[in-house]
């Protein structure tokens, strides 16, 4: 049936960009006024993602096409793939027999995946950016666990179709750079790879990892185009955002004053209790900032858990380092207001050199008045 390997393509994975081809806007209302469950699934999505969780992907794996003698996946007998520009015309050409019930299905689940992306990302885009970027975390680590055990077909034609630029399983240094900046880990900085004639020396599963922050980006872009059939389930989204925004986080630790936390320090405690995803530079800064004033391990965690990707294992593991507790054993010292100015981390001139001394001299002052 022609074009129809790409429908089940698109059925696992919808955020591939020539999916929003498929429909029109007004094609799109009418569907979703057709199958009000297409909503539904939207909907779910979203307040799954805003909880911190994620919705499981599947891989796609038993396409038959890759037993095909067409070789429609193909494009050059020279590497793999590397000559395919993903223009999908050879699949104009698929002689895989299917009964008409079973073409019918696979075009359906297509929509309803394609629709359900489009309606999530139209009612994300109307929402504050930490949803978003909790929507983006949650759905990119969900996609990318079935990226883990995709065909290495299916997956090399999703990177490249990401604009991952690819040869073999070594990725040229644009696109590395686009993922590598984001990830925060030391393995990833540029002067500790290997290159082949301007493509970083990677293997399958940093292939994946890439793929996975390029998603991310892909689905934190806003869509600049709404439905008005999407409005009442925007209002019940929004409700469903107050509520998670009200709850409280107890700040309330021992000896430690939250009250004497300089405005920089407030600022990322504040971002990360909204869900959003701070950089590392911030992240350390108020590691080391809290385990400097004497706060807990645990209740740095409870700070962090509303994290749009907390991991509460690898968080443990980074503050304990931060705490000289493993590594080489040094403790850290929270970066100075220079420092903190570099980073785009400060918020205020509080005339001070230092985020502690900050601190200490509004413990001093309450002292003294006590």
């Amino acid at each position: 049936m022609k074009f129809l390997p790409i429908f089940r393509l698109l059925s696992n994975y919808p955020f591939l960009s020539f999916a929003a081809k498929l429909f029109s806007e007004i094609e799109i209302e009418k569907e979703l006024e057709k199958f009000p469950e297409i909503l539904e699934n939207a909907k779910r999505d979203i307040i799954v993602a805003i909880n911190g969780k994620s919705n499981q992907k599947n891989p796609l794996n038993d396409i038959p096409c890759l037993e095909c003698d067409l070789n429609c996946w193909k494009c050059s007998e020279i590497g793999i793939y590397e000559n395919c520009n993903l223009c999908m015309n050879c699949f104009e050409n698929c002689k895989i027999s299917y009964s008409r019930e079973a073409e019918e299905k696979i075009r359906l689940s297509a929509k309803v995946s394609v629709l359900s992306y489009i309606s999530a990302k139209m009612l994300v885009s109307r929402l504050e950016d930490w949803v978003r970027m909790r929507y983006a975390v949650n759905e990119a680590e969900a996609f990318s666990e079935a990226f883990d055990d995709e065909r290495d077909e299916i997956l090399y034609i999703l990177a490249k179709e990401m604009g991952i630029k690819l040869r073999g399983w070594n990725v040229y240094i644009t696109s590395y750079l686009k993922a590598s900046s984001r990830i925060k880990d030391d393995d990833w900085r540029l002067v500790n790879r290997f290159f082949i004639d301007g493509y970083v020396k990677t293997n399958r599963s940093q292939v994946v990892r890439i793929m996975k922050e390029f998603l991310r980006i892909r689905l934190f872009e806003k869509k600049n185009s709404f439905l008005s059939v999407l409005e009442p389930h925007l209002k019940e989204i929004e409700s469903f955002v107050i509520k998670e925004k009200e709850k409280k986080v107890d700040l309330s630790f021992g000896d430690v004053d939250t009250n004497c936390f300089p405005p920089c320090m407030v600022e990322i405690i504040s971002e990360i209790r909204k869900g959003m995803n701070v950089p590392h530079t911030a992240r350390f800064a108020l590691t080391s900032f809290l385990l400097n004033i004497g706060m807990k391990i645990d209740d740095i965690i409870n700070i962090f858990s509303t994290a749009p990707d907390f991991d509460e294992e690898k968080s443990r593991y980074q503050i304990e380092h931060i705490a000289g507790m493993r590594g080489k054993g040094a403790e850290y010292t929270s970066p100075s207001c220079d420092t903190m100015r570099t980073y785009y981390n400060c918020i205020a001139n509080c005339n001070v050199k230092h985020p502690l001394i900050f601190y200490r001299n509004c413990k001093k002052r309450k002292k003294f008045r006590t």
